[in-house]
């Protein structure tokens, strides 16, 4: 009845900050001045990162958890050691390490990860509760309104930024928050006005042009989107979202050399960045290697399980295969993290009318159709519309 869906708004703004786990082993100055994150040993935390991002995350974690037993008062290797246990999904360990950290003094970055785990667990309210200690870091507020949508109630919450939003009509990050809900909303013209005004309101911030970018390539206008995310960079040479973002517009506009370097580039400041995995698939895809397309889906959601289009983009992988089955598996994962997407709703409404099983199709292309995302609902409706005039001769 069609063919499955790539396109993810939520990626757009998860790149822009990251995931629970990409801001790693950041020193964190407790209020006494000293900090608990130095290790004794200078390179413990880089050498088994890499160890990890290399395919051993095991071992790594092994050692790293022999390391830390014997340190305990080393907040870096501690919270690295949560990150490894976020990944292998032993989500119980990853709890304690990072309450274990928390322990030696409070830390916005600690909370917003003990918040993606108790979100991964389905435990919202501790999720909540974790995310808001970790304001005003800015990917902790991201995270809120993943959770928000998640749980359904995004409406209201968006109704509650709009009105901080107004209540500070000179503050650009709280311009920022409200620009950040309008993408995950779908709405990308108010999206788009929001981060200009991020921008008018601070002209040196550089999450507002690579907002701006973001909207642009979600719009496919991906030459449009280079300068404003050109100048992000100009202003935080680092910015691994702007980077990620310049790749995937190059991507768009099948420069595939100029996407490999600045992908490349963002990998290097961040192995596990989730949304540039996810982009080098995309890259991987175009030139015809599905097998290391899906290795970087792989990688970018053990990294983080809320970047749904992994799950879109392993799911077209598997279906242009033929592994149909394999393709509803992956889609219905996804769909455990996030029951209110309508792209991977859509996708397994595809992929159920290839298996046959066109009632439960066209349920889930109804479930489309009435979602959030603009254009998983139009193409619902679309194939809706055709089911109508070519009713299916079995049904199972």
């Amino acid at each position: 009845m069609g063919m499955i869906a790539r396109f993810s708004l939520l990626l757009l703004f998860f790149a822009l900050i990251g995931s629970p786990m990409q801001a790693r082993a950041n020193v964190v100055k407790m209020e006494t001045g000293e900090s608990s994150d130095l290790p004794s040993d200078a390179t413990i935390v880089q050498r088994e990162e890499r160890r990890a991002d290399g395919g051993d995350l095991a071992g790594a974690t092994a050692d790293l958890a022999l390391y830390v037993a014997g340190h305990p008062r080393e907040r870096g290797p501690m919270v690295l050691l949560g990150d490894f246990y976020y990944r292998a999904r032993d989500l119980t360990k990853a709890e304690q390490a990072y309450r274990n950290a928390l322990a030696l003094g409070d830390s916005r970055e600690v909370h917003n990860r003990l918040g993606g785990v108790y979100a991964l667990q389905e435990r919202y309210d501790d999720a909540i509760r974790e995310f808001r200690a970790s304001l005003p870091l800015s990917s902790g507020f991201v995270h809120l309104i993943a959770l928000h949508r998640m749980r359904g109630d995004l409406d209201a919450f968006a109704e509650q930024t709009k009105s901080d939003a107004d209540r500070h009509p000179t503050d650009a990050d709280y311009a920022l928050d409200l620009a950040l809900v309008y993408d995950v909303e779908g709405r990308t013209d108010d999206a788009m006005a929001a981060y200009h005004h991020v921008v008018d309101l601070d002209p040196n911030n550089p999450a507002g042009y690579d907002g701006i970018g973001s909207v642009l390539i979600s719009e496919d206008r991906y030459a449009d989107a280079i300068p404003p995310l050109k100048r992000a960079l100009s202003l935080a040479p680092k910015f691994v979202a702007a980077l990620s973002n310049l790749g995937d517009a190059y991507l768009g506009l099948k420069d595939m050399k100029s996407a490999h370097r600045y992908l490349e580039q963002a990998l290097a400041l961040e192995p596990a960045n989730a949304s540039v995995l996810i982009n080098l698939g995309v890259l991987q895809d175009i030139a015809g290697d599905r097998n290391g397309a899906l290795g970087y889906y792989r990688r970018a959601v053990a990294s983080d399980p809320f970047q749904l289009e992994a799950y879109y983009d392993m799911a077209a992988d598997y279906d242009a295969q033929g592994q149909h089955e394999l393709a509803e598996a992956v889609t219905l994962k996804g769909l455990a993290i996030d029951a209110y997407d309508g792209i991977l709703h859509f996708n397994l409404a595809v992929i159920e009318d290839e298996l046959g099983r066109h009632q439960e199709a066209l349920k889930e292309y109804h479930t489309a159709a009435r979602l959030r995302n603009p254009e998983a609902a139009r193409l619902a409706k679309l194939a809706l519309s055709q089911m109508e005039k070519t009713p299916p001769t079995s049904a199972r």
